[in-house]
């Protein structure tokens, strides 16, 4: 039986195990902090996954997959683009890029 590997942060993970470059580990975490950002501020306005649709024109399912990160089809554009709906200061959004 082969013992299982333990890394210190996402981004040995994503280097040593998938063979991902600095870039892309830096940018699956960039996406997944926004759309923590995302949940967090839909939630602290009471806004339900049904109410970011509507503002978005899109369906509660997409909002729910963009949520859960089990879309690959949301792009960093379309995550500014939600980012901006819901009044989201360009300097809090970059302050979590670095």
């Amino acid at each position: 039986m082969s013992k299982i590997k333990s890394y210190k942060d996402v981004r040995q993970f994503t280097t040593h195990s998938l063979g991902l470059n600095d870039y892309e580990s830096w940018l699956i975490t960039f996406k997944n902090k926004l759309i923590k950002l995302i949940v967090e501020t839909r939630k602290k306005n009471d806004l339900s996954q049904s109410d970011l649709a509507n503002m978005l024109s899109t369906t509660q399912s997409v909002v729910s997959r963009m949520e859960s990160g089990n879309s690959k089809n949301i792009t960093i554009d379309y995550l500014f683009k939600v980012i901006s709906i819901l009044g989201i200061s360009p300097k809090k959004m970059l302050k979590i890029a670095a």
